[in-house]
């Protein structure tokens, strides 16, 4: 579980102080704070996810992520509860009846919240205190810091809301039934099924790999994505991972060695134009003078 006292005490002394370097700080260490909620849970949820599969990298967006494709309550307020006594071994499947019968002690409570709440406050942060205003006009001083009193109510609101958060005990990655399947790099990558659609494209959790898959809805199979690359001088394929190529820059090449004969190949991005040429209308007939 993220420690958040620290950021709330600095937060805190900065209010105190209450000068406008001050304050502005004081908005630094919340937005700081605000990411530090959201990018832990990505941290633990990191066996479901790819680095990759992340494609935006502002707290909230990566936080409706997981919520789509990791935990539908990666935000939400959940308290888990585990029995007294434990089941013993060899007994029966039970019935929902003996569970509820069953002594229950919580044991950990995750505090949610709103992303997109979140991400306003992160943003008016900024807005308000680490950015300085455009003059509109010639007359329009160009301050130093944001409106001291704006960005102080601004502090106190996000300081809350940390607050709350950092009453939580512990981050879940979520329940629910799982598919699992073997990269080519020989790392073992799961998913929730419940929450994979079927053709969606997932990444090898490895950092270092360049492998990625389609989900196969039907035979809950993930397919590898690779491009065929057809030789020129023996004429030989080899299947190059997908994502590699899709990474590669347009000022770059990626280099291999044919399997079949070593002969060096080199894929690039180029750029095309395709161009379809309408004919052009016919002229009118004229209309011969009497």
């Amino acid at each position: 579980m993220i420690d958040l006292k620290p950021s709330i005490t600095a937060i805190e002394d900065l209010l105190r102080d209450g000068s406008e370097a001050s304050l502005t700080y004081a908005a630094l260490e919340c937005r700081l704070a605000i990411e530090r909620i959201c990018y832990e849970r990505l941290r633990i949820a990191h066996d479901y996810i790819s680095h990759d599969d992340i494609k935006k990298w502002q707290p909230k967006d990566i936080v409706n992520v997981l919520i789509q494709e990791v935990d539908r309550n990666a935000a939400a307020t959940l308290t888990y509860f585990i029995s007294r006594e434990p089941v013993p071994e060899g007994t029966s499947p039970l019935t929902v009846k003996d569970f509820e019968k069953s002594e229950y002690i919580p044991f950990g409570t995750q505090i949610g919240f709103d992303p997109g709440e979140l991400g306003k406050l992160w943003n008016a942060l900024a807005k308000l205190a680490l950015h300085i205003s455009i003059p509109q006009t010639r007359d329009t001083p160009v301050t130093r810091y944001g409106e001291a009193e704006r960005v102080r109510k601004k502090v106190c609101e996000a300081l809350e809301e940390i607050k709350r958060i950092s009453q939580g005990t512990l981050f879940a990655t979520g329940l629910g039934e799982e598919v699992f399947f073997d990269c080519q790099c020989g790392v073992k990558n799961k998913r929730r099924l419940g929450l994979l659609k079927n053709g969606q494209t997932v990444s090898c959790i490895n950092p270092d790999c360049d492998e990625s898959y389609a989900y196969l809805g039907d035979t809950l199979e993930f397919g590898r994505r690779t491009l065929g690359i057809v030789c020129r001088k023996c004429g030989s394929q080899q299947d190059v991972p997908k994502k590699k190529v899709e990474k590669l820059p347009k000022d770059k090449r990626l280099y291999f060695s044919c399997e079949g004969c070593g002969e060096e190949i080199a894929i690039e991005w180029r750029p095309m134009q395709r161009q379809k040429t309408m004919p052009l209308s016919a002229p009118p007939e004229s209309t011969p003078s009497p």
